[in-house]
């Protein structure tokens, strides 16, 4: 397994630099419709890979992924955008004063064990970003178990059971060249997120295709180490493996 998830490592980190983008932070007064009028970028595939349900809310500072493109583009501002109604859209920071303990709590007794800090991914999680490719029970659980690391989960699914997108992004490999993973699917996100299927049946998209959250994207297959159907489904920030735990609701 150790030399499967080097081989998938290497793919993802290749075809990710194949495919073309530019993040561009939004400045004050820049608006969406000329984010995207200035890139030829349409609207919709913007707010799609960037995950934005409303697209009149986007904020200054803000950094948008644009598909497609290899370099970041001048906007124009709206014209008659004040200054006094941009820095209401920035929400201001406010400096939290900080505490100090008393002396006391400094000494703590021998018998008090300290919690131990949970150590969290590199980057904000967020709860429900991802939708479950599959509905199942969990068969394999991300982390070590019996001395062997899980970069990812395994879902309980009947063979054939439709597999669909976690997320709206970009399919950037679709195939069978990586062995161990059956037919499989690599599909990145904005921020640099990707999403990973593996043991499908087939893949009813190609390498390129622009894929909405919840579309079918494969038919699951067998997994060969459990003797029975299933989804192996990875989520990955860069080029580490993260717990899907933290983007499934």
């Amino acid at each position: 397994m150790r030399v499967i998830a080097l081989t998938l490592l290497t793919l993802i980190t290749l075809v990710a630099c194949a495919i073309s983008g530019v993040n561009h932070v939004v400045q004050p007064g820049q608006t969406l419709y000329r984010i995207s009028k200035t890139y030829g970028v349409s609207a919709d595939k913007i707010a799609a890979y960037n995950h934005i349900k409303d697209p009149t809310q986007i904020k200054a500072g803000e950094s948008l992924w644009i598909p497609g493109v290899r370099h970041t583009r001048t906007v124009a501002v709206v014209p008659g955008t004040t200054r006094q109604t941009l820095q209401k859209s920035i929400p201001k920071v406010t400096r939290k004063k900080t505490v100090k303990p008393p002396k006391t709590v400094k000494k703590k007794s021998p018998s008090k064990v300290s919690q131990p800090v949970r150590k969290q991914p590199s980057v904000a999680v967020k709860k429900g970003l991802l939708d479950w490719p599959v509905r199942g029970a969990v068969l394999q659980t991300y982390g070590v178990k019996n001395g062997e690391r899980n970069k990812g989960i395994v879902i309980a699914a009947s063979e054939g059971t439709p597999v669909l997108c976690a997320a709206a992004g970009q399919v950037i490999y679709s195939g069978s060249g990586i062995q161990g993973y059956g037919h499989l699917l690599i599909v990145k996100h904005s921020d640099n997120l990707y999403t990973v299927y593996g043991h499908n049946r087939s893949t009813l998209v190609k390498t390129g295709a622009f894929v909405n959250k919840g579309q079918r994207i494969a038919l699951s297959g067998r997994v060969p180490s459990l003797g029975r159907g299933g989804v192996h489904f990875e989520v990955r920030q860069g080029n580490q493996a993260v717990n899907p735990a933290f983007y499934l609701p």
